[in-house]
Parts: structure tokens; sequence; C-alpha cells
């Protein structure tokens, strides 16, 4: 049996042209498979291992060892009292999450066990033969796949790439985009994290990394590494804007791109079935990237807050319209440009909002620190927007406050921290039980606690509850953080269990 083992081995490397230890490996699979077989009415763990130079192999039965509490699998399992019942059989020093294995006798494969065998060995360098021609040819393309549409399958679209085949699932296609068999398309196939689906590349026409790769193959500026793609942020066959960055003085990376009379940037265009692509200067100063990336929107104002990742710009109210985009589109491709959320208003209604928000601020300065308004309008107009900001601030930047003298800074700064203290008692037991609840989350400060629970927050489940922006609204933490934290709750909380 041995000599016949290496001689099977020997011809089918030959014959399929493939490394002898693939065909050594699917060998063994086939022979523990057809082991498996024998035992009736059991499903044991068994390993196969073949002597690479002799072609003799020993069959290998193996067992986990688990506490008599863990024990309900006893074709793969043995409990710690059976172990400890035959020492002699597995072994005195034998523990929990110990590995047994007992060597067994080479069955004898009849007919049945050897055709499985066989057609087990058949599939494995099958599988290694696809994989070979798959390795080949994805050597040659740099990510996009271009092929024939062959068929639809269930909405899903197989493409046919010469040696190998490609499937484009409904989600990567573009909406409205109708394809017919025999039409030619592209897709991309991510390298970096590939999906093979029942031998098919997994291939996408809606990814980031899609309108990439047709940038850099329609721009040398970007093959060659001289203009950067910073960002990319797509509504698929509707919009999408792309930041480029140049340390190139003598280029310019917005035109590069768009080529001469946008002949570049049309051919990416016709390839995204006419989605508009704007092309928009990265700049690392945040307010300044917003301006370019909502663009060609006329910005009259705005104001960055860096801390939590917001951008409240102010346009002219017959100018919202074109600020915001059909749907909302240029908005929120910018927002997703920058890794930041804009909220977009009209003149009258930002003058309308800050209004509001300036009025509820005084008055609630009035009632905390018990001072008539005018006071309140000093803090207010000075940028203190909470009573931390009164309590905790350098007494020096209330002292620039014009008719604010040092007892009167210390005045406000003592009734500030009263009434905070005075919050935390009464609110002590709320903040306590929600610090324990997000315990699993995150480890909250006392004033945040606060200010959470002053807003209704009083368990897991209301902060799970919570969107980013919401978060955002209660406490000083940026987008991505908020929506970091509130789907860790919602993973305790057991959103995501079946």
């Amino acid at each position: 049996m041995s000599k016949e083992v290496l001689m099977l081995v020997d011809v089918l490397a030959k014959e399929k042209n493939l490394d002898k230890e693939i065909v050594f490996q699917s060998l063994e699979k086939a022979l523990a498979f057809a082991t498996k077989r024998s035992f009736d009415g059991e499903f044991p763990e068994i390993d196969v291992i073949i002597d690479r130079n002799t072609g003799k192999y020993r069959t290998i039965r193996k067992w986990n060892v688990v506490s008599d509490i863990d024990f309900y699998d006893d074709d793969k399992e043995l409990s710690l009292s059976d172990v400890r019942s035959d020492p002699k059989r597995f072994g005195e020093d034998t523990n929990i999450g110990d590995v047994i294995e007992e060597e067994l006798e080479n069955v004898d494969l009849g007919r049945v066990s050897a055709q499985t065998a066989r057609n087990i060995i058949a599939q494995k360098i099958k599988d290694a033969e696809r994989d070979q021609v798959l390795n080949e040819y994805l050597s040659r393309n740099n990510g996009i796949i271009i092929g024939k549409v062959r068929k639809f399958e269930r909405g899903n679209v197989i493409v046919d790439c010469g040696k190998v085949e490609a499937i484009i699932m409904r989600p990567d296609l573009i909406d409205k985009e109708v394809l017919k068999p025999g039409d030619m398309t592209k897709g991309y196939f991510d390298k970096a994290n590939p999906q093979i689906k029942n031998g098919r590349l997994s291939i996408s026409r809606t990814s980031e990394g899609f309108l990439a790769k047709l940038m850099e193959n329609n721009v040398p500026e970007i093959m060659n590494g001289r203009v950067e793609i910073k960002a990319i942020a797509r509504d698929p066959g509707n919009r999408a804007k792309i930041a480029v960055f140049t340390t190139d003085q003598r280029i310019d990376a917005k035109g590069a791109c768009i080529g001469f009379r946008n002949q570049r940037i049309d051919g990416v265009t016709k390839e995204l079935f006419g989605e508009k692509v704007d092309i928009i200067e990265y700049a690392d100063d945040l307010a300044q990237f917003a301006l370019n990336a909502l663009a060609p929107a006329e910005i009259d104002s705005i104001t960055v807050d860096e801390e939590k990742r917001t951008i409240d710009v102010v346009v002219e109210d017959d100018k919202l319209g074109s600020a915001i985009g059909p749907d909302g589109v240029n908005v929120r491709l910018a927002s997703k440009l920058i890794n930041c959320t804009i909220n977009i208003y009209g003149k009258t209604e930002a003058k309308d909002k800050k209004s509001h928000e300036r009025t509820d601020l005084i008055k609630s300065f009035s009632e905390a620190l018990d001072v008539d308004d005018d006071i309140s309008e000093l803090l207010v107009d000075n940028g203190f927007t909470s009573l931390e900001e009164v309590a905790y601030v350098d007494v020096a930047e209330l002292l620039v406050i014009e008719d604010f003298d040092e007892d009167v800074a210390s005045e406000l700064q003592e009734r500030a921290k009263n009434k905070l203290l005075s919050k935390t008692i009464i609110y002590k037991d709320k903040m306590d039980k929600l610090a324990h609840e997000l315990a699993a989350v995150v480890k909250f400060s006392q004033d945040v606690l606060l200010q959470l629970v002053e807003s209704g927050i009083l368990s897991i489940d209301d902060f799970a509850d919570l969107s980013g922006d919401e978060l955002m609204d209660v406490i000083s933490v940026d987008i991505e953080t908020a929506n970091k934290l509130i789907l860790k709750a919602r993973e305790v909380c057991g959103y995501f269990q079946e």
C-alpha cells in the first residue's frame, strides 16, 4: 500500500501539474473521511498522516478533554472523570483542555469507501487547480476584472473572464444600469479582502475601490504616485466625490484628474453609467477641506467643532437647496468624504436657531447661577456654553469679560461648582446605576455621567437606543467615537443575537 500511495501521488502531481504536497494533503483528507465512514453511528475526529518518504500512513483518533459539566459530544470529547477512570489508556497527567490522541489500525478500504476517497481526492485536486488558475489570473491584473456577461442568477450577474468566472452580487450592481448577456463589463476584486463564491471571483461595481482603480487607469499621475487619492465618497450611479492631493508644486492635482476638455473624468463617468464625479482638492485645514467638499455650494459662513467632528455651514436662503443637493446627496457625500457631520442652514434658519440657543443658554445660566440676565448675557457673548466651563475654566478667562473683577469671577465659579455638586448629589443613585451598566462599554467621568442622566439617559438600553448625532448633542465626543460606543452598547444589550 505504501508504494501504491507514493506512485499515486507522483502520477497525480505530474498529470495535474500540482505540488506533491497538495496531493498528499488531499489524500490524507480522503483517507480520514473514508475512515470515519467505518464508524457506524459515530462521528469521530480522525487525522491521517502520510509519511512523505515511505508512503506509510497512520490513522489517529482525537478527543478534547472537557469538564464533566461541559461534556456533551462523546464522539469527539472525553469528560475529565472518564479520563481519570482509565489513566493507563489516557494518561495520569491529562487535564481539561488537553487533546488525547489514540492510534487506530488503518482500515481496509472497501469498494464504497475507496470510491469516496477517489471522489474527495478528485475534488481537492480540482479545487487546487482552480486556485492555481485564479492566482495566475489575478497576478496579471491590478484589481480590475474584465469579462463578458454570461447569464443571470437570482439577480446576480455571472461574468465570463476566460479561464475564470466572476460574479457581481445584486448589491454590487449600479442601480438602473441595464446589463445584457454578451455585454462587456468591469468590476473590482479586492485582493486585500478576497471574496470567492462557488469558485467565482466576487467583484463589485459600486465599491470605492472600483472608482479608485478606474481613476488610476485613466490618470497617469495617480498611477505613478505623483497625485494621491486621499478619500472617496460614492452614491453609486448618481454622484461621487474624490479628494486628491499632490506635493509636486508643478502639478495641478484637480486638473490632472479632470483632464483636457474633461476627457479623463468623462471616461470614468462613462464606465460608471453616467455617475457624476466631483474632483476635490484635499486640505489639511478642516474648514477649507469642508468648503472644497461642498463645492459648488456658495458658503456664507462656517463653524468647525474639531472635537465633535461637526461643521455648521450657513448659506443664503435661496442657495440652500443647491448646497444640500437632490435628496441631500451633496452634503451627505461631503460629510462622508471629510469624515465629519456637516449641518447646512439657510441664513434665516441659522439666525433663528442662534437666537433661540442664546436665549435658552442665558435663561439656563440665570437660573443655575442665580444672577440677572445681564451677567448671563456677558457669559454667553464671551463664549461660555456650560456650567462646567464657568466652574473649571482658568479665572483669567473670566476676568477678560468687561465689568468682571476677581470677586465676581470667584463668586461665579463658586456658585457653578456648588450647583454641579448639588446636581451630582441629587442624581448620584442614577449616575451610579448608569456607570455600573456602562462599565462593559466605557468608564465615563462624573461630569459626563451627570450630563447623560440630566438628558434622560438612565440605562444602557437608553444609551444603546441613541444615534451618534444624539450622543454628540449630549456629551463632548466626535461622531466616530460616538458610533463606536453606541455599537458596543448594542452588542452588550444583545441587539445582534439571533
